[in-house]
């Protein structure tokens, strides 16, 4: 594109100064691409891709402006700013090109104010606005203006233009970001996968070693309640052999009472016999010498009388000794019957406790087999996910 006219022959050389004096002070150098990154928070800065532009008033003509943009040719526009940097318009470099390169353009428009040929609404956004957002309102400028700067603000005063060259860089730097982030992302999703899977598996290793040792403690349930059943079983066979030595033990007592009552009734038989020999021995004493033999025979008889008065007495004593021992067994033989009944109920709420043991521990069985089986869908699922996740990182890669 052909230099612009600086300025016309008859323009005086104080309005050169003027011009070159117009020019503000860089607000700080351009950055290269290269340089220009993403912040400590993930978030790119619009500051870092602001261009330094020429800034001029209301009052500047057409030609000071062109002498602006021709001092340095990588000034893409002039803004037009009030005296508290407040942007006014903007006037891209090709438009004024076009506007001086004219046949006539010199006498008409060298001395015009460059407001009259400045956008007064050019696209204004702060330097603090989201980069997509500046990017949508770029991209949905009409054709007329959309190569036109964007005029970038802090609290409403100028600090550099956006050209769309920038705004394509500010966009591929997003995409940049934004593929590094969904890499990180994916990344970290992929770890994430890989520990759930390893805890999955691990879950599912305890839950078949739950289900392992459910299956023994039932096996064990099993034997304690098969074992409790023998005891009861034998518990039942002592009860009623006690039973039946009880019986036997109150048919001993009852013969014992019976030999007791013989034993006094001997004993009564005794001393009548003991009366009847001292009767009939008084009677024989009476009949002189007659009557002593049969004194003699009475008095053996009175002697065995005696004895058998002794007999029967050690025998009482002996079956009351007997007697006393066979109550004493059946009272034992009862306790031991109460506390075997007792024994047999605690050993049947042992068994129902077993029972009960068995239902749960299968019951939990069941559980760790549906933990298994879920665990290992699961496991399976995330390891489909993780494979997803490693294609999707080579593919980015």
């Amino acid at each position: 594109m052909p230099m612009l006219l600086e300025v016309k022959p008859d323009q005086p050389e104080e309005m050169i100064n003027t011009q070159q004096n117009q020019v503000v002070t860089p607000m700080g150098e351009q950055k290269d691409e290269d340089e220009i990154g993403v912040t400590k928070e993930n978030k790119i800065s619009l500051r870092d891709y602001c261009r330094q532009i020429p800034v001029v008033d209301v009052h500047t003509t057409c030609g000071e402006a062109a002498s602006l943009l021709n001092q340095d040719q990588d000034y893409p526009c002039i803004v037009l700013c009030d005296d508290h940097m407040k942007p006014l318009g903007l006037l891209m470099r090709e438009t004024l090109y076009r506007m001086l390169n004219g046949r006539f353009a010199a006498d008409l428009f060298y001395r015009k104010p460059v407001v009259h040929a400045a956008d007064s609404s050019p696209v204004i956004v702060d330097v603090h606005a989201e980069a997509t957002a500046i990017i949508d309102i770029a991209l949905a400028r009409s054709e007329q203006y959309f190569y036109d700067c964007l005029i970038v603000t802090e609290e409403d005063r100028l600090l550099g233009v956006l050209t769309m060259r920038d705004v394509m860089s500010l966009s591929r730097k997003l995409q940049h970001a934004a593929s590094e982030e969904r890499v990180h992302i994916i990344t970290q999703s992929r770890q994430e996968i890989t520990r759930i899977n390893d805890s999955v598996t691990k879950l599912v290793r305890a839950a078949r070693n739950a289900g392992e040792e459910a299956s023994q403690i039932m096996q064990l349930s099993e034997q304690g309640a098969s074992s409790l059943s023998q005891v009861d079983a034998s518990y039942n066979r002592v009860y009623q052999h006690m039973e039946g030595q009880q019986k036997h033990a109150d048919d001993m007592l009852s013969s014992i009472d019976m030999g007791s009552r013989m034993a006094r009734s001997i004993r009564s038989l005794a001393d009548q016999s003991g009366l009847l020999a001292m009767n009939a021995s008084i009677e024989a004493a009476h009949a002189g010498e007659y009557g002593r033999g049969f004194q003699v025979v009475a008095g053996e008889i009175r002697a065995l009388a005696k004895q058998t008065r002794e007999v029967a007495g050690n025998m009482s004593s002996l079956l009351d000794d007997i007697g006393g021992l066979t109550r004493q067994t059946v009272e034992l033989v009862r306790a031991s019957a109460a506390e075997i009944d007792n024994s047999s109920v605690h050993v049947n709420e042992g068994g129902a406790a077993f029972k009960q043991l068995n239902t749960a521990v299968a019951g939990m069985s069941h559980i760790a087999e549906d933990i298994a089986m879920e665990g290992k869908t699961a496991g399976e699922l995330a390891e489909h996910i993780r494979e997803r996740l490693e294609d999707m990182v080579q593919a980015d890669d």
